[in-house]
């Protein structure tokens, strides 16, 4: 582990990768739909302090928790979509596409519809939600965080084999 002081995460934020347009911008889908994929990326729970907000056993930690999950339901209902209509469906069979791929629950459609669109899922990093973990996972392929996982213990933030210098032009004055 090391000093985060001049470092950052490797993963970046959806926000970062695919920014949203300018007030009152009209895009089209083409644009649109990653960006929306990639924000549904960055909802996701794991990596983040999400499960440790529900073993708190608190009201507050299971509100929160709660937010984050329709937070990451309605994204990716979003995503599906603007994925529809960019495939020239409309009306009804829009709402029906997207519905159904909207009920799997474990993601794997969204980050395929993802990547069918150009947006590497494994390149985002989740919004946070409650404290940072104080582990996390290396994987045989890190840039493609894919193979085999070693648990490592101490958070992503401080790990020097997952975060890099803040270049100079980013950093702060």
């Amino acid at each position: 582990m090391t000093d985060t002081t001049d470092r950052r995460t490797k993963r970046r934020y959806a926000h970062e990768l695919f920014p949203a347009g300018d007030e009152w911008e009209v895009r089209p889908l083409a644009v649109e739909v990653p960006r929306l994929y990639a924000r549904a990326m960055g909802f996701e729970v794991d990596g983040t302090g999400w499960y440790d907000l529900l073993d708190i056993g608190s009201a507050e930690g299971s509100r929160k928790a709660g937010n984050r999950t329709l937070q990451l339901i309605d994204c990716r209902q979003i995503a599906f979509l603007a994925d529809a209509l960019a495939q020239g469906l409309t009306g009804d069979e829009a709402w029906t596409w997207a519905e159904e791929h909207a009920r799997d629950e474990s993601g794997e459609l969204a980050w395929e519809r993802a990547e069918h669109y150009g947006v590497r899922p494994e390149l985002i990093k989740p919004y946070p939600c409650g404290p940072e973990p104080d582990h996390h996972d290396h994987f045989t392929d890190q840039e493609n965080r894919c193979g085999i996982v070693t648990r490592v213990d101490g958070p992503e933030s401080a790990c020097s084999t997952c975060t890099e210098p803040i270049p100079a032009e980013e950093a702060a004055p």
